[in-house]
């Protein structure tokens, strides 16, 4: 039998996954509230998979490096409200072996979960950035204007707005505003 441990701040969400797990026969070893309480849980239960909220206390890309290291036995399934594929790359460079948008049905997410256990989990379409966009979009996170961004580069303002435009489309925002609301938030 899987033995699953379930790392979200929401008890709503917990619960849900907990019920859903446990109807298609999946033994649920743990429930935790923060990323520091799931990485204990991990290490005490050693779970087969964990399902990991990116957008939690303790938790997010930091903290699943830590549970990696923490329970390397363990596939981990990043669960996250933010349908993002810059996020997801992330996710997999931190030692997620999935990657799923709360958003998902329950069947979407029966199949990431035997993608996962499988050592192929899913992740959202590649999105690859230039290294001079990867600049432009740290300093836009860092809160840069474009003109600030512009000289720290040496380049144009007008090159940066290019930029800015490649970035919208590879990360899927409709507004330069909605881009640069994703980058604060990220942090770069």
């Amino acid at each position: 039998m899987i033995r699953a441990l379930i790392v979200d701040d929401h008890p709503l969400v917990r619960e849900g996954l907990a019920r859903l797990l446990a109807g298609q026969g999946i033994s649920v070893v743990g429930l935790a509230a923060d990323g520091e309480e799931g990485i204990r849980l991990a290490r005490s239960e050693r779970p087969d998979l964990v399902l990991w909220d990116l957008a939690m206390p303790g938790g997010g890309l930091a903290g699943l490096a830590r549970l990696k290291e923490a329970a390397p036995q363990s596939r981990i399934l990043a669960v996250t409200a933010l349908d993002d594929p810059w996020l997801g790359r992330e996710a997999a460079r931190a030692g997620a072996d999935g990657f799923l948008s709360k958003a998902a049905s329950p069947d979407e997410l029966r199949g990431a979960i035997e993608d996962c256990l499988r050592g192929r989990g899913p992740f959202p379409a590649a999105c690859d950035l230039s290294p001079r966009e990867e600049e432009v979009f740290r300093l836009v996170a860092a809160g840069l204007p474009n003109r600030e961004v512009a000289r720290a580069l040496g380049i144009s303002v007008k090159t940066v707005e290019s930029h800015l435009e490649g970035l919208k489309v590879k990360l899927g925002c409709r507004t330069t505003a909605e881009l640069r609301a994703r980058a604060l938030q990220r942090g770069g």
